[in-house]
């Protein structure tokens, strides 16, 4: 039996023309799991998305290492997600080297999660892609948002409420395909028994308000229900014009 349950959902979202989320996941084997989010920038229906390009070569390059340097791996998992993501931006760069009209705005958010044997979650993150932890009902938000609007309001120039309907919350400050040198933040946490995490993107938490995101996750059957039930609450209640994609693990 699997240690870990996962439902992941991805949808167009409301009055939009390109899908730029990417939800991606891989059980290693019983007891350890890769997570991916991403949210792409500057795709076009005629080219690989951003967010998929990004988002399977993190997956391949750790799935390899897992599978082939177990115990180099295992020394330090952060160092080698950080490593999996800064070759994925990489990557993007050299599509923009070989031709900055095709290419010039492609990037991308990205958190990463790597659940292991021992219920410690080892996270990447660069962009406005979140990763959340329900406990005892509680909802916290576990990465930090790269954008212009979390700079003032770690300055105390607006409220936590402001955030949320900021011009600059969708202006980011760092992400994956942007910069030669962007910013990766990379930690770790602990996940008990009963714990719930969620990895969104900015069309679900930029779109429902947490209590209504704890409530819709809690009142739901399973995680792909709850996962499912957070797309449409975005997409046809609140009717927020951007993709929407999460991905809940129990």
């Amino acid at each position: 039996m699997n240690k870990y349950i996962l439902g992941a959902s991805s949808d167009i979202g409301y009055q939009r023309e390109h899908q730029e989320d990417f939800v991606q996941y891989r059980e290693i084997d019983e007891k350890t799991l890769i997570a991916i989010i991403a949210d792409g920038t500057g795709s076009t229906k005629e080219h690989i998305q951003p967010a998929v390009m990004a988002s399977m070569s993190v997956l391949e390059e750790l799935t390899d290492l897992h599978e082939n340097a177990l115990n180099l791996f295992e020394r330090n998992p952060l160092y080698f997600i950080h490593r999996a993501m800064k070759n994925a931006n990489d990557k993007l760069g050299v599509l923009k080297m070989g031709s900055e009209e095709l290419y010039s705005g492609y990037a991308c958010s990205m958190t990463v999660a790597y659940f292991d044997k021992n219920s410690k979650i080892f996270i990447g993150h660069a962009g406005n892609t979140r990763l959340y932890i329900i406990r005892n009902g509680i909802l916290t938000q576990i990465t930090t948002d790269h954008t212009k609007a979390q700079e003032l309001l770690d300055n105390g120039m607006i409220d936590i409420n402001t955030y949320h309907i900021h011009p600059d919350r969708l202006a980011l400050s760092s992400g994956l395909g942007m910069i030669l040198n962007p910013q990766i933040q990379t930690l770790s946490c602990s996940f008990k028994e009963n714990d719930i995490v969620l990895m969104s993107t900015d069309g679900v938490h930029y779109a429902i308000r947490q209590d209504a995101i704890i409530n819709i996750i809690l009142e739901s059957a399973d995680c792909l229900e709850a996962s499912k039930n957070l797309i449409s609450a975005a997409r046809d209640i609140v009717k927020y014009p951007d993709n929407v994609s999460a991905i809940i693990i129990r």
